[in-house]
């Protein structure tokens, strides 16, 4: 494990940021996780994996940076504690910026690889199903597919191109997401269903030999979200992950004080239960389900 880049803290010991080495030469694969301090399930796979490399006679190069908002995870934070801004909307950062500006640069720097993977989990408010996130097609969605999670979500190149994914393609870089759970709290299959899929794309870029078998998972360009038309206490009734068919129950929105139905929510379409609402007080227009439909 190296310090690949530190900065003086106001109250508290030196910032540094950690990243751990396997290998050398090419190929290079980085993958970086907690950028928010609170979503620890991509920390979770990033030490699984690295348990897992440190028994293994690893081709090329892969770099892992586990935990970036070490000082935002420490205190169960998803922003950077010291002003409340959000690492992930720092990049590409500036070396004469501001702590996260500086920071957000040298995860940059020391992520330069051929292959960039970032992991996140949803809000501390949904869960989300294991899933990659990806562009339509080229090398990334390629990568998404290998990774078989129970979900590859192809999306149009606008609503992925920011925070640190948007800065590594800016870059010439091949990059995806890989997501699952919620923040500040640790689902350990959602992890180890993470790392599997990490896994995978190592042993495709043959840094790894692997015997993971290849996931069922389904592809999608396509979601539909559930929102609440009226504020109350959310009870679900289907779980992340779940296939539900056209009309099915997902959910009711309750009174708080008593527990009167005041929303009934059916699933407008077919799909897979892509997130779920799971902290049950709402507002109105707040997503409740996202439904993920399967590809033809």
């Amino acid at each position: 494990m190296s310090v690949v880049f530190s900065l003086e803290s106001p109250y508290r010991g030196e910032y540094r940021l950690h990243r751990l080495t396997f290998g050398s030469g090419g190929p290079v694969t980085a993958l970086v996780a907690g950028i928010h301090g609170n979503e620890v399930n991509g920390i979770q796979a990033l030490n699984l994996i690295a348990s897992m490399l440190r028994l293994q006679r690893v081709a090329g190069t892969v770099h892992l940076l586990p935990c970036v908002n070490l000082f935002g995870a420490e205190e169960a934070r998803k922003r950077w504690p010291f002003d409340d801004r959000d690492l992930n909307e720092a990049f590409p950062g500036a070396a004469d910026g501001s702590p996260v500006e500086r920071i957000a640069l040298a995860v940059l720097d020391a992520s330069e690889a051929d292959v960039c993977i970032e992991l996140q989990t949803g809000s501390a408010a949904v869960h989300e199903a294991p899933h990659a996130r990806v562009p339509l097609t080229g090398p990334a969605a390629e990568l998404g597919r290998i990774a078989a999670l129970p979900i590859c979500w192809r999306r149009s190149s606008d609503r992925i191109d920011d925070g640190l994914v948007g800065a590594w393609r800016a870059a010439g870089r091949t990059a995806l997401e890989l997501r699952g759970g919620r923040g500040g709290a640790l689902d350990l299959d959602d992890a180890r269903t993470l790392a599997r899929g990490v896994v995978r794309i190592l042993a495709a870029a043959e840094h790894i030999g692997s015997t993971e078998r290849p996931g069922d998972g389904v592809a999608c360009t396509t979601v539909h979200d559930h929102r609440a038309t009226l504020g109350g206490f959310f009870v679900p009734e289907v779980r992340v992950g779940e296939r539900v068919a056209e009309g099915q129950l997902l959910g009711v929105v309750r009174a708080p004080l008593g527990g009167e139905p005041r929303e009934v929510v059916h699933a407008s379409t077919a799909g897979v239960v892509l997130a779920l609402r799971v902290y049950p007080m709402v507002h109105a227009s707040e997503r409740l389900v996202r439904v993920a439909i399967p590809e033809e």
